[in-house]
């Protein structure tokens, strides 16, 4: 067992995994490609309203220095029969938790930081009731599709003690 551990650690040293090990626990690092792995795992996303289809679909993730929000992006797509399909793109950001029951990382606080149709920024008209109506939509997405998760058949969920955005990392900690 000692021995695997030992392995698990010089792996995860040299490929560079890890941020650092210091008197809080072992810190590793989830870059934002691993995130959009995840993320595409659950895409494409399409839900049928009252007037016309949405699909969610292509997701992205990026971490920007500076900043302690996890971006998420994806193509939208609008249709009814009508009119011909509308596109365009989705930028949400919002704060990681991580949820030990489900080692899962999820966002909350969600904002809009971008929503561009057929060449039309629309994001700044996303105010008001507008807003409030789209916003519980958001919320709930984000609160049961998880950007990020462990492995489900190892223990180290259970060793999360902290996660945060630095520096354009994703930073999971691991300790007692």
């Amino acid at each position: 067992m000692k021995k695997n551990l030992i392995l698990l650690l010089i792996t995860l040293f040299f490929s560079g995994c890890i941020h650092s090990v210091n008197q809080q626990g072992l810190t590793i690092r989830v870059p934002a490609s691993q995130i959009t792995e995840s993320l595409e795992q659950q895409f494409p996303v399409s839900q049928n309203f009252q007037y016309g289809k949405v699909t969610l679909q292509n997701p992205k993730a990026l971490l920007h220095a500076g900043s302690d929000r996890v971006q998420a992006g994806t193509t939208i797509g609008f249709s009814n029969p009508l009119i011909p399909t509308q596109t365009g793109s989705l930028m949400i950001s919002g704060k990681p938790i991580f949820d030990a029951k489900t080692g899962a990382v999820y966002l909350t606080e969600p904002n809009i930081d971008k929503l561009e149709f057929n060449g039309y920024k629309l994001a700044s008209f996303m105010q008001g009731p507008l807003k409030d109506a789209i916003m519980p939509l958001i919320n709930e997405v984000f609160r049961t599709r998880p950007i990020y998760k462990l492995n489900q058949n190892s223990l180290q969920s259970a060793f999360v003690k902290n996660i945060q955005v630095s520096n354009g990392e994703l930073l999971l900690t691991f300790g007692l």
